[in-house]
């Protein structure tokens, strides 16, 4: 994101060359500050923005991880190849070792370009690409794995790969965004990548803004375990017996509580496109 980007979106925003009080946000970009005032910003829009943005006083070695500043800086990269980035945000105990954690991460990822903490409790590890790389099970396994170990909490987003070039920096940006604005609607799942989320992350601007999607759904009484019931389903990929068990109910009362809803709404959540469009109601 350059400093037109910031512009176009924030026009009330200004340029200068120190950093504001602390009731701006000073966002560090091409030698300056990006100044926006706090008081006109949510706090995950100012979160996210620091995330996309962080502070020079980074916690990162430049000399040590030339991938920090070539994502966050732009800056150029001798580096060859098609590589994706495992964003990771870890929640840590007080006596959380650390050191023995990161040990452990590169130890696992053998083919690891970089890795480094850009916060206190998020990271980024940039991995190149090898015939027989983990999946995205697999990651989830590992993780699943250090958190018990450690008993730590961690939710990672495993991007695509793609090529080490100019324009990567940018993607990483938008995958960074999808990170921040997705990892609080999934449950049960400790990594992620984007076709978990791309049909949520596509569609909710212009959920938003339909006035028939509004309407309707003021209209439609959504309960809070049919909301669950709606989770289990899209997460189980409409599988009865597999939602059941999540739920830690019968299947045949779930089939019950499918028909009642079916009866009050016309929508059946044993078809898939009912069940999406339901989905994309309650994530909306």
């Amino acid at each position: 994101m350059t400093i037109e980007d910031l512009i176009e979106l924030y026009p009330t925003g200004r340029i200068q060359q120190t950093k504001a009080s602390s009731e701006w946000l000073s966002l560090p970009i091409a030698g300056s500050y990006f100044i926006l005032a706090k008081e006109a910003l949510q706090e995950t829009e100012i979160r996210l923005l620091e995330t996309i943005f962080p502070s020079k006083e980074s916690i990162v070695d430049h000399k040590k991880h030339p991938w920090y500043d070539y994502l966050f800086n732009q800056t150029a990269l001798e580096s060859d190849g098609t590589f994706r980035i495992i964003q990771f945000q870890i929640k840590k105990p007080k006596d959380f070792l650390q050191s023995e954690w990161e040990n452990s991460i590169q130890e696992i990822f053998p083919n690891f370009e970089d890795f480094f903490f850009t916060t206190e409790n998020d990271g980024a590890l940039i991995e190149k690409y090898y015939k027989n790389h983990y999946t995205l099970e697999d990651i989830q396994s590992i993780f699943l794995t250090l958190d018990a170990d450690f008993d730590s909490s961690t939710t990672a987003f495993v991007g695509n790969f793609f090529q080490a070039n100019e324009h990567l920096p940018n993607l990483f940006q938008e995958e960074q965004y999808i990170f921040k604005q997705e990892a609080q609607n999934l449950r049960g799942k400790s990594a992620f990548s984007l076709p978990d989320v791309a049909l949520h992350y596509f569609t909710k601007e212009a959920m938003n803004q339909s006035k028939i999607i509004t309407t309707f759904a003021s209209q439609l009484v959504l309960t809070s375990e049919i909301r669950q019931i709606i989770l289990a389903l899209w997460h189980n990929q409409g599988n009865i017996s597999s939602a059941a068990k999540d739920l830690y109910m019968h299947r045949n009362t779930l089939h019950y509580r499918l028909e009642k809803f079916y009866e009050q709404t016309g929508l059946s959540l044993k078809r898939m496109d009912d069940l999406v469009f339901c989905y994309l109601l309650i994530t909306k």
